[in-house]
């Protein structure tokens, strides 16, 4: 009788330990996937604050593109340095139209598109007006004054394009941002939930 008592014993000790070992490694579980979900959000909000500042750098990149033309203007006094200035700003030319292109192809949201796509044809057909004007600073022995003035404010409609896709791409990112966050904030509820289980387990499980 004694031994059996002895047996249940032992038994019980092993199932206590094999328990209490559980406990303690679902516990570090569970720690785990608080940190990593606070991780995972850092992460993820971090990817989508890159992907939708590509609208903040094509208006910088556009701002180059004018600030191109501008030195073109005022650099040009002769067909070579004419040649290599508009080699420049053809260069930022393309470079902005390619970046335009990006944003259309990489974005399925159908405002902040069309808005784009509205920018895209204002650019070449400004592009086609900068050409016209370098005829005009040839004519005129290089003078800037007449084809700056046949080329004065069409970039501002430009900028326009480019702000309200900025103000549609910051709302989307906003609710992105907001539905990531609220699902962590979820999944470390449940985590906390289970914690807390686990302590109160341990705590009055019996010894």
């Amino acid at each position: 009788m004694v031994i059996k008592i002895e047996n249940a014993k032992r038994s019980y000790s092993t199932w206590m330990i094999v328990l209490r070992l559980g406990i303690t490694a679902a516990f570090f579980i569970w720690f785990y996937i608080i940190l990593n979900s606070t991780s995972d959000l850092n992460e993820k909000l971090s990817l989508v604050s890159a992907e939708y500042a590509a609208i903040d750098d094509l208006q910088i990149e556009f701002k180059d593109e004018i600030q191109e033309w501008k030195n073109l203007l005022l650099r040009s006094n002769s067909k070579d340095t004419l040649n290599k200035n508009w080699q420049i700003f053809d260069s930022q030319y393309q470079k902005v139209n390619k970046a335009a292109q990006d944003i259309i192809r990489e974005n399925d949201i159908k405002a902040i598109n069309e808005r784009i796509q509205t920018f895209v044809a204002a650019h070449k057909a400004n592009y086609e007006l900068y050409k016209k004007s370098v005829d005009i600073l040839v004519k005129n022995g290089f003078n800037p004054h007449q084809a700056d003035a046949a080329v004065n404010g069409i970039d501002r409609p430009l900028f326009d394009y480019l702000e309200a896709a900025d103000l549609s791409m910051q709302s989307e990112k906003k609710i992105i941002n907001e539905n990531l966050t609220a699902k962590s904030r979820k999944q470390i509820e449940q985590s906390i939930l289970s914690l807390v289980f686990l302590v109160l387990l341990a705590v009055w499980m019996p010894k």
